[in-house]
């Protein structure tokens, strides 16, 4: 009697095309795959059939590629089976539309990316040498055709024009293009391919933690199901902390289901927190398959003991309820960003790069990621990662911007690519929310769908034109509360405004927000790599083509031209994008953070920015690049979110003299500040309150004084007039805040916190020509100016050899900031700043 063998299906494969439509004509030759897991655009590459398609305009050349079909073959030996054992191939992604034979034999028929299937082969394997084939059709031609099939009609448009056909495919949705994406269609084994052996095995390993915060107590349930087990076997349950010591082991009958429960107590339990809040310990539940005192099948899931959930509960003064996450009974203020696939190719994604971006994003003092419905549910690894920096991840399930059908064959599939998920995910403990689609609520609104939210009877909802609103408010409930008892599940929901009114725009939770700017020189001219010098230009074709947002150019422009002063050299319009990006960024979060006021006043409960990266080199909303390389927004918002942060508005109060009048006006300008404490422990810290002249530096006021911000709350500062000028009235003030430490003494220490208010818009401000004193020792930038200065960059040549700790600063008189900047190593440093010659 054997255990369970598990043989990754990696090596030896090999791609051709089938068939042609239009050109060019297929090979008729077999080519060695460029890797594995893989898709056919990696391989076309690899061999030099298609240039990049993220250089220049290539991505017009190369679509013909989804348009056709592709084999891919391999060839494996086993030798022969025991009586009574099984084989089973398993698919853990096939995209999209795979038909998978077996010596010949067909085997499956598949039509879900985000799906695994398992088949059984016991009957069709040879011994000794089989082999695999998977002929891939084209996603976008098979959806085309079940369009009109089922005449199809869905309600409006898709989001930047992508085909309606997409809704009816179980295919990533990004790849149809987005208005950051390009439209690349890929197909291929993108996700391992494993052949199994085995008498019986563990299909599934779940675990359900409930905690006594107060207690420091936990009690783990377990349970396993056993597929082709029998009336000896059990299952002996192992819990393990994170030093590896075994904390509780039991064993359990397999009942005749199939299932077995156990009930592991854990005492001084080790709870598992976001970041910032404690640590990550992570425990491991092994479970082991004895048949006859033998093993026959092992499995394990790392878990966080902890509790989550969403609360809605009524507010005090104010409409509706709270939204917000709650962490071992602790309210969470949610600060973050929506994640997107690292790169449009997922299978070229590496452990490295996830964890790269992933520190990157706990770097800039985000704690809540968010795994946007029109990618993929992720890899392993990032919710391992995830799992380990404490990371908080709202899921949605794969569904986004369209009115999807909701007939009993669309139903059923979705049935089957949410179980394997939900299973395939529910013990991370850094998932804390699961959401049922991006924004469809929002087109069914938007295009006048047959949606009345006070209808509540199903039947009418799968009768209409909405039809999917089923799938969100009954199917995936049902999923949820079956699959992930414990885990909070929402069904989910965005114009060109003046980002001023962002503080006024906000919600309970915002999920998406965001600006548009362009990325690092130097990614850009990664794709200009081939193009004359003349698309060296922030208007060019090839620049234009790296921007897939509908009316970009007047969307952008009126954001720039309504506040800034520019030319239009590309390395200034990147400098003025990214800085308009960064101070729409520090407003909103500013603002919104505000509002988290305490118990039962918690106006606002986190707010996401869209989006922490991109797929390929693009003009975004992206925090980072598709290289890494961080926008000002990156440092901006990093400040505005850390565990202590400041925050300022600039009020201004008009009352005419007497009735009627236009002419005689009083005006008051005030200006309010607020500190924001988002850590577990109430702080006293001394606040410095400054005015300057922006023109000369003089210092208008100063105020200093020691004060107490409460624990996991927003506490208001102060609410302050603001002085004349002594020059002119028309000379703008720039206002300046900064915390410092205390000692015992009551002396000053090291700053904590700093915050700047400048007059809006910028572009009615004459910026005058500071005198800055910049040394560099080391690794250790400091910096510091005779007046006000707006979006002092800094910038070394070898950009990627360089980490810098904070950067886009606003400088003050009297005030000298520092930067450490990993790995400078002596390079050279120059900077920029806004209204620079």
């Amino acid at each position: 009697m054997f255990a369970l063998t598990r043989k990754i299906l990696d090596a030896g494969w090999e791609f051709k095309q089938i068939g042609a439509v239009g050109v060019p004509e297929p090979e008729d030759e077999f080519l060695p795959v460029a890797q594995f897991p893989t898709n056919i655009h990696l391989d076309l590459m690899a061999h030099d059939k298609i240039p990049d398609p993220f250089i220049g305009l290539n991505e017009h050349k190369v679509q013909w590629v989804g348009e056709q079909k592709w084999l891919y073959r391999t060839s494996f030996t086993v030798g022969a089976a025991l009586e009574g054992e099984k084989t089973v191939l398993q698919f853990d992604g096939l995209d999209t539309f795979a038909a998978v034979s077996l010596n010949g034999t067909s085997i499956l028929e598949s039509d879900n990316m985000h799906r695994t299937y398992r088949v059984d082969i016991t009957s069709t394997v040879k011994e000794d040498s089989n082999v695999l084939e998977i002929l891939f059709d084209s996603a976008v031609i098979r959806g085309k055709q079940l369009m009109k099939e089922r005449d199809f009609k869905p309600v409006g448009m898709t989001t930047s024009g992508t085909d309606k056909s997409r809704l009816l495919v179980r295919k990533a949705t990004y790849h149809y293009s987005w208005n950051w994406g390009p439209e690349l269609m890929t197909c291929g084994p993108w996700r391992p391919i494993s052949l199994e052996r085995y008498i019986s095995r563990i299909s599934d390993l779940s675990t359900k933690v409930n905690i006594s915060v107060e207690d420091q107590t936990a009690a783990v349930h377990v349970s396993a199901e056993v597929e082709y087990g029998n009336d000896n076997d059990s299952v002996a349950f192992t819990l393990i902390d994170s030093d590896q010591n075994v904390i509780a082991s039991e064993v359990a009958k397999v009942s005749n289901s199939g299932i077995c429960f156990m009930q592991l107590k854990v005492q001084d339990a080790e709870f598992w927190w976001p970041i910032g809040l404690g640590k990550q310990p992570l425990y491991t539940v092994r479970a082991k398959l004895i048949r006859e005192s033998k093993s026959l099948h092992e499995r394990e899931r790392k878990i966080g003991l902890r509790s989550a959930s969403i609360i809605q509960r009524p507010l005090k003064d104010a409409p509706g309820t709270s939204f917000f996450v709650e962490v071992n009974n602790v309210p969470i203020f949610s600060s973050g960003s929506n994640w997107c696939p690292a790169d449009h190719f997922v299978p070229r994604v590496t452990a490295e790069r996830y964890r790269k971006l992933l520190k990157m994003f706990v770097g800039a003092n985000q704690n809540m990621i968010r795994v946007w419905g029109g990618g993929v549910y992720e890899e392993e690894i990032f919710y391992d990662i995830c799992d380990e920096l404490g990371i908080l991840v709202w899921n949605d399930f794969m569904f986004a911007c369209g009115t999807y059908p909701a007939d009993a064959a669309f139903q059923s599939t979705i049935v089957a690519e949410v179980e394997d998920n939900l299973k395939r995910l529910r013990h991370h403990p850094s998932i804390v929310a699961w959401s049922g689609n991006n924004e469809d609520y929002l087109f069914a609104t938007l295009f006048h769908a047959e949606y009345d939210i006070n209808d509540t009877n199903p039947e009418n909802w799968l009768k209409s034109n909405f039809p999917a609103r089923y799938i969100y408010e009954i199917l995936l409930p049902e999923l949820c509360t079956k699959l992930i008892p414990d885990t909070s599940y929402h069904p989910v929901w965005h114009q060109t405004r003046p980002w001023q009114e962002y503080p006024i725009l906000g919600s309970r939770f915002i999920s998406e927000f965001g600006m548009t700017s362009l990325p690092h020189v130097k990614t850009i001219e990664s794709y200009l790599v081939d193009s004359p010098l003349s698309e060296r230009h922030p208007h060019s074709r090839t620049v234009d083509h790296h921007n897939k947002e509908l009316q970009h150019e007047r969307k952008l422009a009126t954001y720039l031209i309504e506040n800034f002063k520019y030319g239009f050299g590309l390395e200034e319009y990147i400098y003025i994008t990214q800085l308009n990006q960064a101070e729409a960024m520090t407003l909103a979060m500013r603002a919104w953070r505000r509002e988290w006021k305490g118990p039962g006043r918690e106006y606002c409960g986190g707010a996401l920015i869209w989006q922490f990266n991109p797929t390929w080199q693009v003009t975004s909303k992206a925090l980072v690049d598709y290289f890494n390389r961080p926008k000002m927004a990156y440092f901006t918002v990093k400040r505005d979110i850390a565990p202590i942060s400041l925050g300022i508005e600039r009020k201004e109060i008009k009352t005419p003299q007497f009735e009627f009048t236009r002419a005689f006006i009083d005006t008051e300008t005030r200006f309010l500040g607020w500190g924001t404490n988002v850590t577990l422990k109430p702080v006293t810290y001394s606040l410095t309150v400054k005015v300057f002249e922006l023109s000369t530096g003089r210092e208008l006021m100063t105020r200093v004084e020691t004060r107490e911000l409460a624990a996991n709350i927003s506490t208001e500062l102060f609410d302050l007039e603001l002085p004349k000028p002594r020059t002119s009235t028309e000379e703008p003030l720039i206002i300046s805040t900064c915390l410092r430490t205390l000692s015992d003494n009551g002396s000053e220490g090291a700053v904590v916190a700093r915050c700047t208010n400048w007059p809006q818009p910028y572009r009615y401000l004459n910026m005058p020509k500071p005198k800055l004193d910049i040394c560099v020792d080391g690794d250790v930038i400091t910096a510091k100016a005779n007046i006000p200065v707006k979006g002092f960059l800094l910038y070394v040549e070898d950009v990627d050899g360089v980490e810098f700790e904070d950067n886009c600063l606003d400088l003050v008189p009297g005030d000298t900031q520092t930067v450490v900047a990993h790995g400078l190593n002596g390079r050279a440093v120059t900077w920029r700043y806004y209204g620079m010659e």
